[in-house]
């Protein structure tokens, strides 16, 4: 028996077969395969059977009906107790900032002087939790071997190197295994 040529036939495939469409390549590997043969068949009795049916249209008043449950939305600025509420807000809105740059121009002395204190006590927080970090990271009981690895520097450099020796080989296999197929395989069945 001769065995199909090229991968089995996609649905876009059959779908194009049955339109008269299909290219010659494809038609071939169509008469050589009896699976892609069988479905293509099942997928023509299939179409044929639609094709006897009747259409389907909506029944009569359909449109009448669906318009009649569709609400219309009032506008939102219809009336005037709308307008004056919109108004009120945005008067409102407008006043609060006025009102904010005012108070803020009367005490810019108050907002340096919080200001710098905000800074100061930002500062000291930062440099106490870089200490509370530092002194936890040398309690370690492995930070003596790294701080010996790192007074000899011939040792350091070797580590180094078989750290990124490590790191370049996981990329290749990451990378080999997320590459996406170059060509398209027969199907062996």
């Amino acid at each position: 028996m001769t065995q199909a040529p090229g991968p089995h036939l996609s649905p876009d495939d059959v779908e194009n077969w049955l339109s008269g469409t299909l290219d010659a390549a494809r038609t071939r590997h169509l008469d050589l395969c009896p699976e892609c043969f069988d479905r293509a068949q099942v997928e023509r009795e299939i179409v044929e059977q639609l094709s006897t049916l009747p259409p389907v249209g909506p029944s009569a008043g359909f449109a009448d009906r669906v318009m009649a449950s569709v609400t219309v939305r009032q506008r939102r600025f219809a009336t005037r107790r709308s307008v004056a509420i919109a108004a009120g807000l945005a008067l409102a809105l407008i006043g609060s900032m006025a009102a904010s740059v005012a108070w803020t121009l009367a005490n810019q002395d108050l907002l340096a002087s919080v200001g710098n204190w905000v800074l100061a006590q930002g500062t000291q927080a930062g440099w106490l939790a870089l200490r509370a970090v530092v002194s936890n990271f040398i309690e370690q009981p492995w930070y003596e071997s790294v701080r010996a690895l790192a007074g000899q520097p011939g040792r350091l450099a070797a580590a180094v190197v078989v750290a990124s020796l490590a790191y370049l080989s996981g990329v290749f296999a990451l990378r080999r295994l997320l590459a996406l197929p170059t060509q398209q395989v027969a199907h062996a069945g």
